[in-house]
């Protein structure tokens, strides 16, 4: 039997063609002379429609990391780079550039599958957080510091890649506990860690830290020893940084901005450490090629400055200071008797 709509079906039906198709159709009750409801024409619809926010979202891959703690993870690891640069460079003893590359969210199984095989894996504890991290350092650039370390040059490995020798792997565990103790250190303004060693493997798929679908945060250095250039990895599973999250508050890297004490105490502990060639002896004299050539042994040659002239002592061959020849202890040495003026500011 059919069923007979009634008034107000029809009406609803009349307003839902109107709104998709834009006819000027009105329902009976309207034409019958009573008072119809307002209904949003097609054209407002698609006004309402271009007025919405809509922002795409995989569920797969759900953001657990939030902006603001990317960014507080970011200043943190900015500030890390800096210090490890200076910590790497003072065991190599030679300049080394770290700077941080990317501070980015992935599934662990993608962070795995980006990785060489074989490479330097290690599992490292963060206690007191329950879980742990991964740092990884690619072949690229482990062995032009493990021929540093046994004095070469650190020039890039050009043997294609192959697995981490055990003697390799402890000269090279000097440069992984000088990054987990900068990372302690950086760590201190937000929580005080203590980084451990749980597993080394040179293969990545040996070492699960957390299941393939979980959030992890990637921060990724590149670092430069002379010529060779490579990555470091450290990867932390958003899991493990939950307890702490509500630490990374938004002005946090704004408040830590400023240079602390212990920062200051360890600039100069490595500025004291540096060498500086100095020189001392009496600058500007001349003489004609010809009296050049014609020197011979025994000869004396006559300075056009003064026996009771100060000496002049250059720092690196810049002039910095006039000086004495004196005699202490059967040594020839120099007393400084004042500093030599500027002339630019950079000097």
């Amino acid at each position: 039997m059919a069923k007979v709509l009634s008034q107000e079906e029809v009406d609803a039906l009349l307003n839902e063609f109107s709104e998709e198709e834009g006819p000027t159709l009105q329902p009976l009750s309207a034409r019958d002379g009573r008072d119809a409801a307002p209904r949003p024409t097609a054209a407002r619809k698609r006004e309402k429609e271009k007025d919405r926010k809509v922002s795409g979202y995989n569920f797969r891959r759900p953001d657990r990391v939030s902006k603001e703690q990317l960014r507080s993870l970011h200043y943190l690891h900015d500030h890390f780079a800096r210090n490890f640069s200076s910590s790497l460079s003072a065991y190599l003893r030679a300049l080394i550039d770290v700077n941080l590359y990317s501070v980015e969210q992935f599934t662990y199984s993608e962070f795995i599958l980006s990785l060489p095989d074989p490479t330097y894996f290690n599992a490292i504890a963060m206690s007191p957080l329950e879980g742990n991290a991964i740092l990884e350092i690619n072949p690229k650039i482990l062995f032009p510091m493990i021929d540093k370390i046994l004095g070469g040059k650190g020039e890039d490995f050009a043997g294609g890649i192959r697995s981490i020798t055990d003697i390799e792997r402890t000269l090279i565990e000097g440069v992984v506990k000088i990054v987990m103790k900068d990372l302690e250190e950086s760590w201190k303004q937000i929580a005080k860690l203590h980084l451990s060693i749980v597993a080394t493997e040179t293969s990545p798929q040996l070492i699960q830290v957390v299941a393939p679908n979980e959030i992890v945060v990637l921060i990724v250095f590149e670092l430069k020893v002379g010529e060779a250039r490579g990555f470091m990895n450290f990867c932390i599973p958003a899991i493990v940084l939950e307890p702490i999250s509500k630490r990374f508050s938004q002005d946090w890297y704004a408040d830590k901005a400023k240079t602390s004490v212990d920062e200051i105490k360890k600039i100069k502990l490595n500025l004291l450490k540096t060498n500086i060639k100095l020189a001392a002896g009496i600058y500007g004299n001349t003489i004609t090629a010809r009296d050049l050539i014609g020197l011979k042994p025994g000869d004396v040659i006559k300075l056009e400055s003064r026996v009771t002239d100060p000496l002049t002592v250059e720092l690196n061959g810049v002039k910095k200071y006039n000086a004495y020849q004196v005699k202490h202890s059967e040594k020839k040495t120099v007393q400084v008797v004042d500093l030599i003026p500027r002339e630019f500011k950079n000097e």
